[in-house]
């Protein structure tokens, strides 16, 4: 079984990748830089150490679900941040599981999962959302989310690839609309994966 799943996914400008291995301090110091610059010059310390240490969180709980990839939107669009995150991950398959069709048909039977074909490959698409998190004091403490996966079969060995993104509902008057927009650009990038078993491993790291 090839440990590498050697894959390529398009992404719309203003986005970057941090790979999960040893280039991640590298990328991330990127998408740090860039939201510093974003952000007014009376506020740049600030945003550099926030920006930093929520980053390091994320890219922690990128690689405790076995992730490769993280992508991130670095610009604002309309002057607002676009809430959307995407980690890629190709799991060992679970003992009680002997191939990626066998742990195909388990992600399946989870709620809200439907067939699909992802570049011709067979794959699942499984939706769900997550409440508001409310602290003591009635503040919200996280708002309103909705997760995506697509498990795709990958070409090479018993892996799943398996590409999920992580969209906030903000509490904004247009949420719904935001939400939909949301929804349908994790769509287009998670459709637009392909795998190239003989490529090098993808390559482009920082900001596109």
């Amino acid at each position: 079984m090839s440990d590498q799943v050697d894959y390529r996914l398009v992404l719309p400008p203003g986005w970057a990748r941090i790979p999960l291995d040893e280039r991640a301090p590298t990328a991330s110091n990127v998408v740090v830089n860039r939201a510093v610059t974003n952000a007014p010059v009376s506020a740049q310390s600030q945003v550099r150490r926030f920006v930093t240490a929520q980053l390091r969180e994320v890219v922690q709980g990128a690689r405790s679900v076995s992730g490769v990839d993280l992508y991130l939107p670095v610009d604002l669009v309309d002057g607002a941040p676009v809430a959307l995150s995407i980690v890629v991950s190709a799991p060992e398959l679970p003992e009680s599981e002997n191939s990626a069709a066998d742990a195909l048909l388990a992600f399946a039977a989870r709620g809200g999962a439907t067939a699909v074909e992802v570049g011709g490959r067979l794959a699942v698409r499984q939706a769900g959302d997550a409440a508001a998190v409310f602290g003591d004091d009635g503040q919200l403490q996280i708002p309103e989310s909705r997760r995506i996966s697509y498990a795709i079969v990958s070409p090479i060995g018993d892996r799943l690839l398996i590409v999920t993104g992580s969209m906030l509902r903000l509490p904004t008057p247009d949420a719904d609309r935001v939400m939909d927009a949301l929804e349908q650009l994790f769509d287009a990038m998670a459709l637009s994966v392909r795998f190239a078993p003989a490529a090098p491993v993808n390559a482009t790291v920082g900001v596109s």
